[in-house]
């Protein structure tokens, strides 16, 4: 087999493939809810259950540009955005802990117009500043997912139209 012929194959492949369209909104009408698990052995399962939102770049933009919109979305999706964390274990996040039970995850759009991962304690919103990143694909509905960890014991990876996020999840001391 000869290899650089088959690199150079695949990259003129790439060339031509067609781009996604990033201006096309997807259809709400396909949102629905899943659920993203990462095995603990005989400890259980660390769960998230989240709604799939679309994406809407027009939206995006808008937020982006206009404070007042981004303040309204953050108070409506903070709730909306909300995710069940279920742990059967003590986590870390954001160097807050998180005791066994069901904890709210949420999504928010800070000033700087990237996104944060928000934990609900008390009654309050906390903010947690995740990893981000510009992803050349488009995700036409918000995505989590729970995925093994470098770093700490899984990581919850976040993605939503462009915007791809990643959050570290430690098993707390």
């Amino acid at each position: 087999m000869n290899l650089p012929l088959l690199r150079a194959a695949l990259g003129a492949l790439l060339l031509l493939a067609p781009r996604q369209d990033r201006s096309e909104s997807a259809d709400p009408g396909r949102e629905t809810f899943l659920t993203t698990g990462f095995e603990l052995g005989e400890r259980g399962a660390i769960t998230l259950r989240y709604r799939t939102i679309a994406w809407s770049p027009d939206a995006w933009r808008a937020l982006r540009r206009e404070p007042e919109q981004r303040e309204q979305m953050n108070r409506r999706f903070g709730v909306a955005l909300q995710s069940e964390l279920k742990t059967p274990i003590a986590l870390s996040i954001g160097g807050r802990r998180l005791e066994p039970g069901s904890w709210r995850l949420g999504v928010v759009m800070n000033e700087a117009g990237a996104f944060d991962l928000t934990i609900l304690v008390d009654g309050e919103t906390k903010p947690v500043p995740m990893d981000l990143s510009e992803s050349r694909h488009v995700f036409p509905y918000l995505a989590f997912t729970l995925v093994p960890a470098q770093d700490g014991l899984c990581a919850v990876v976040f993605q939503w139209g462009t915007e791809y996020g990643r959050v570290v999840l430690e098993a707390a001391r």
